[in-house]
């Protein structure tokens, strides 16, 4: 019998998210004792857990949510041992040595470990490992169906600190150097050619580590807009 393994953060005000975005939310707007049952609204950022990028992120004439066909969100996963430490960098090495059998059918899963920092806002999100330039350039040239990790980005903090150089010196003294980290490169290279891009997965997403399996990620279908939230599963037959 298959069995099915939740790659989801749970999604509430304590919910990581980029730190410009707002709280996740849940208002009430019926109550039991009022009412007799209760309903709520959600306010929330796309890009608040566990959630999916595509190309009109940065690009207006982009692919939006609803246009993604859901055979490129549903297929077989790669999870890939990227357990590193604060600001580790994720190479093409790296990647050669433990995924060479990725294939375009495929979605690439970092693994890194940084879900269990979730609880902990500024580590989670200014000191998280991610992709170098080589780790990019090596899964662009594989080009997989998504490129997910259970950190805030696939592509290294390094990437977007020149927004941070400004608010936390004391973390990112010096710009980085830009023919390893060039700015933004990992989205803007990745979502043109089509790779979807999944962040802050998490759960129990530990089991999967080293393995293959189906996966699911799937949003609901927002028309128009460049991102939105997923539920991902793998399914194993163990």
């Amino acid at each position: 019998m298959p069995r099915y393994v939740d790659l989801t953060q749970p999604l509430s005000p304590l919910t990581a998210r980029s730190s410009d975005h707002p709280e996740v939310t849940f208002r009430t707007l019926r109550w039991y004792s009022r009412n007799g049952l209760k309903t709520r609204e959600i306010t929330a950022s796309l890009h608040s857990g566990t959630h999916m990028d595509t190309s009109a992120l940065y690009y207006s004439n982009g692919e939006t949510i609803d246009q993604v066909a859901l055979s490129r969100m549903i297929g077989p996963a790669m999870f890939v041992d990227c357990r590193m430490e604060e600001f580790g960098a994720i190479t093409g090495d790296h990647l050669e040595k433990h995924a060479s059998s990725l294939t375009s059918d495929d979605m690439l899963v970092l693994c890194t470990g940084w879900h269990h920092f979730a609880d902990d806002e500024e580590k989670y999100i200014l000191k998280s490992p991610g992709l170098d330039k080589s780790g990019i350039d090596w899964v662009a040239s594989r080009s997989p169906k998504a490129l997910c990790s259970d950190c805030p980005s696939p592509e290294h903090i390094y990437m977007r600190v020149r927004y941070w150089r400004q608010l936390r010196p004391d973390i990112f003294p010096k710009d980085p150097d830009p023919e390893v980290f060039p700015r933004s490169y990992g989205h803007r290279t990745l979502l043109p050619k089509g790779i979807l891009m999944i962040e802050n997965l998490g759960g129990d997403i530990d089991e999967m580590i080293g393995r293959r399996a189906m996966m699911y990620a799937l949003p609901p279908k927002y028309a128009g807009v460049e991102a939105a939230p997923v539920r991902a599963i793998a399914v194993v037959d163990d």
